[in-house]
């Protein structure tokens, strides 16, 4: 999901289990972003049978979130 106003930088790194683990770093944040990951997390939990053990955001953060970096 690249944005036209921020840069992305997008790694995979194999683990030794076999796994692939990826990394997306970006130079901004924008406030959809935590959800973003949980809903992908949640998805990838229903593909892999796995549990889905997630810590819910707090509010403080989803508010700094929300008053910074905010790009239309």
């Amino acid at each position: 999901m690249a944005s036209c106003c921020r840069t992305e930088l997008i790694r995979t790194f194999p683990l030794a289990t076999g796994r692939l683990v990826t990394l997306i770093l970006r130079d901004q944040i924008n406030c959809e972003d935590p959800y973003m990951s949980l809903v992908r997390a949640q998805a990838l939990s229903l593909r892999t049978g796995e549990s889905f053990d997630s810590n819910r955001i707090s509010r403080g953060i989803r508010d700094a979130l929300i008053r910074t970096n905010v790009s239309i």
